[in-house]
């Protein structure tokens, strides 16, 4: 088995600049050669199914047939999964999902749940496998960080901070690290 990096990603979104890098690696003979990069984070709070599937509007009549609108905004990582066009299907995993502040040091680790698809405009469940030539845009919701903590007492603190997202992935059986920095707190009022 050769580990020999071929490639870096680096990937620019307006206004944050993120550095979701991964080497491509030699897939095992019949595997399949993948890239991956982080696209985006949303540093929030953990929604549950029932949030998620959405709360009671503000007034009577907000809600529409597909059920009300969510006032909570969940925590997630949107990853790109680019796989070559040749070799056999192969499995993906979320390792770990770790929050560093900006030099570095831990300050907490989220747990994914919930892989989902973008299929057709929209996210449907994912199996967490990649077929050859297919290009994925995946999302998983993760827990919450312990913004009280992290904010010495006061979660309000947290507001404004910037952070590091490490998240290790085994593609194939091969473990590899992506990092999307910087990431802030999302706000909690809609704008």
């Amino acid at each position: 088995m050769s580990s020999r990096p071929r490639a870096l990603g680096l990937v620019l979104a307006a206004p944050m600049v993120l550095c979701a890098c991964l080497a491509a690696h030699e897939p095992e003979p019949g595997g399949l050669d993948v890239e991956a990069s982080i696209a985006s984070v949303t540093l929030a709070d953990d929604c549950g199914a029932a949030e998620r599937r959405g709360a009671p509007g503000l007034w009577e009549g907000d809600c529409g047939e597909d059920g009300c609108p969510s006032f909570c905004q969940q925590t997630a990582v949107r990853l790109t999964l680019a796989a070559a066009a040749e070799g056999e299907t192969v499995p993906f995993e979320v390792v770990s999902i770790r929050l560093r502040a900006m030099d570095g040091a831990l300050v907490g680790e989220l747990s994914p749940h919930d892989a989902q698809l973008f299929a057709d405009g929209t996210y449907v469940g994912w199996d967490e496998q990649i077929a050859p030539g297919q290009t994925l845009h995946v999302t998983y919701d993760t827990s919450a960080p312990d913004w009280a903590r992290i904010g010495g007492g006061n979660p309000w603190t947290t507001h404004g901070m910037q952070f590091r997202v490490e998240m290790v992935v085994r593609v194939d059986g091969l473990e590899r690290t992506l990092e999307f920095a910087p990431a802030m707190r999302e706000s909690e009022i809609v704008t």
